[in-house]
């Protein structure tokens, strides 16, 4: 009997558990089920957090043309202006001594048909004073020339010259037709010319006036830069984001093919350090961004022409970017060993990406291309896309 009871309390054992899995089974899924939804609310909670935070960056941002943008579009705007006005004033060069050219032809062709005029009057007054019909019988004077010919050789010879004579009188005048339709076509070519002139000049003014007014913008922008607080913070924001975009800037800066030329040269290496070439000469001074880790470096003036930004070593054009907001016109330049150097506010640049550089090789001219504080040259030394201390590098 008590072995019955043990059976029986060991079989109630085995359908609880038979019976109570299923439930276990269902709870750990619902637990699974549970987590994974967990999961997913927060993705999508940080999702959505990051989408806010863009939203709202792109609001401070975005909001108003920023300083730097505005300075960007303006000098954008100047550059093709003085391209332009370059165009037009070569232009203008070039009709003026056309237009000399054609004044010098219509001198000319006046003084051949004057020359024409003098002939054809001295052939008229000596066919009057000759006359082709006599005043008594009404005969041609050649006819009567030809009859009082002595034989047939003698008729032949005054033939041959009555006929040169009739001859050069109508060359003479087809000369004299001649030049006055070339000196009438001549003269519309030169009055076409003045007009050319004329609109090319109106060009000009234009273009002057609106890069004037380019200029009193910019000087305006800068102006309100350095004296009002409220536009200062705002380009301190905006330069904060300039870093960000520019070093954006240089981590897509190039292909792996440049990559591995650069390396192939090994233009810079950790032995360099403190004995890099200046990329000019010049006074540092104060940056205009408080977040660049580079340095700028203000050019000695001169009266010769703009300072040449050179090359710290040799190495590959990674970039040439015509303009980045709160740095202007820069250049990349791949040195190997994962070292790039970074040149802007540059006024011209004389190098093309994928070109190889030696030390001390133009890169361009320092200007103010995108800078709040003059012409200046702003500077940096990255390693693997990291910002070094370039006074650390360059020549002491």
């Amino acid at each position: 009997m008590l072995l019955r009871w043990d059976l029986f309390l060991f079989f109630l054992f085995l359908v609880g558990e038979i019976c109570l899995q299923p439930r276990i089974l269902q709870a750990e899924n619902l637990s699974d089920d549970l987590n994974l939804d967990e999961l997913e609310h927060q993705r999508y909670q940080k999702i959505q957090q990051k989408q806010n935070a863009q939203k709202k960056r792109n609001e401070v941002f975005g909001k108003e043309r920023g300083v730097l943008k505005y300075l960007q579009e303006i000098e954008i705007e100047m550059a093709a202006l003085q391209l332009e006005l370059k165009s037009h004033l070569n232009n203008i060069e070039i009709q003026k001594k056309k237009k000399k050219r054609i004044e010098q032809e219509l001198l000319e062709l006046r003084d051949r048909h004057l020359n024409y005029q003098k002939q054809a009057a001295k052939r008229i007054t000596s066919i009057y004073k000759m006359g082709y019909r006599s005043r008594l019988n009404n005969q041609h004077q050649i006819v009567r020339l030809l009859m009082t010919s002595e034989g047939l050789v003698d008729l032949f010879t005054k033939y041959q010259y009555a006929n040169l004579i009739v001859k050069s009188d109508q060359q003479l005048m087809a000369n004299l037709i001649s030049q006055q339709e070339a000196i009438k076509s001549t003269y519309i070519q030169l009055q076409k010319q003045v007009s050319t002139i004329e609109t090319t000049t109106e060009a000009i003014k234009t273009k002057q006036k609106n890069l004037s007014v380019r200029k009193q913008r910019r000087k305006k922008l800068l102006d309100d830069y350095r004296t009002q607080r409220s536009t200062y913070d705002q380009v301190i924001k905006e330069l904060r984001q300039a870093v960000i975009e520019l070093e954006e800037a240089l981590g897509i800066l190039s292909t792996d093919t440049l990559m591995v030329k650069a390396d192939r040269i090994r233009g810079i290496g950790i032995h360099d350090q403190g004995q890099l070439n200046w990329p000019i000469k010049g006074k540092i001074v104060k940056n205009q961004n408080p977040f660049d880790r580079g340095t700028t470096i203000r050019p000695i003036t001169n009266k010769i022409g703009p300072s040449k930004v050179r090359s710290i070593a040799g190495g590959i054009v990674g970039k040439v970017i015509d303009s980045v907001v709160g740095y202007g016109n820069t250049v990349l330049i791949l040195h190997g060993n994962a070292y790039t150097s970074v040149y802007t506010h540059l006024s011209t640049v004389d190098v093309k990406i994928g070109n190889v550089v030696t030390a001390n090789q133009v890169l361009g001219q320092v200007g103010e291309s995108g800078s709040l504080i003059g012409e200046v040259l702003y500077f940096e030394l990255w390693h693997n896309y990291v910002p070094l201390d370039t006074a650390q590098w360059l020549e002491r």
